[in-house]
């Protein structure tokens, strides 16, 4: 760790391979998080700021304090092509810490996306550029360049924990957060959700309206007698 009182950052990250980050690609955050049973999804406060937005790639997280955004300019300094910027903000919700110029900045660095548990400003501007931003809204005011913070630390972003190296998934639905150590459990939940998905779809297809445990739970709750659903 490098950094004095208030200010820091680990340098090192342990990335989650470029082969696994690929097998999760067009996959949806609705299925991730079946995939690891309801879990890592961060609260829909966190939304993107633009249809269509879709982010896979290794948290770099950054911790700010309320009113301020030095910290992401180390973080711009240590990011690697398709890192995703996890952010926390301890709160604010009356400044914006990220505009269109970091934007640019990011894309220069080739970043996958920003997540930010605060604001961001230059919304327009920032949805006609290709860099996936999720937040939980805009404001026009700016924040000071002062510290303190810290980059690559365990944060707390949309309620969730998340570390420098875990995977982030966001589209239209929202934000979810793999940890490091369960993606490769997590993908191999995958093929057995799609193909149940595929069953499913079959059965419609077929005739089969509702799923067969819906009749097992209405009888196990008495809401039907054969095929007679009681008043």
């Amino acid at each position: 760790m490098k950094g004095t009182i208030g200010f820091g950052y680990n340098e090192k990250v342990k990335r989650t391979p470029p082969a696994l980050l690929k097998q999760l690609e067009g996959v949806a955050s609705s299925t991730i998080t079946d995939a690891q049973r309801r879990t890592g999804t961060m609260h829909p406060r966190i939304k993107p700021i633009a249809k269509g937005s879709r982010i896979v790639g290794n948290a770099l997280t950054v911790e700010l304090p309320p009113g301020d955004n030095f910290m992401l300019y180390v973080a711009l300094k240590l990011a690697e092509p398709g890192d995703i910027l996890v952010v926390t903000t301890q709160g604010n919700q009356t400044k914006a810490v990220w505009g269109e110029l970091m934007t640019q900045s990011a894309q220069a660095l080739r970043l996958g996306g920003i997540v930010i548990d605060g604001f961001i400003r230059d919304k327009t501007a920032n949805q006609e550029r290709d860099l996936p931003i999720f937040c939980q809204g805009t404001v026009p005011v700016s924040v000071e360049k002062n510290g303190p913070g810290f980059v690559n630390g365990e944060i707390s972003c949309g309620d969730v924990t998340v570390r420098p190296g875990d995977v982030i998934v966001g589209d239209d639905d929202g934000i979810v957060v793999i940890k490091q150590e369960n993606v490769a459990a997590v993908i191999e939940q995958l093929g057995a959700i799609e193909k149940r998905e595929e069953q499913r779809v079959a059965e419609i297809a077929a005739g089969q309206v509702l799923p067969a445990w819906v009749e097992d739970k209405m009888k196990e709750v008495d809401l039907v007698t054969g095929k007679r659903v009681l008043e």
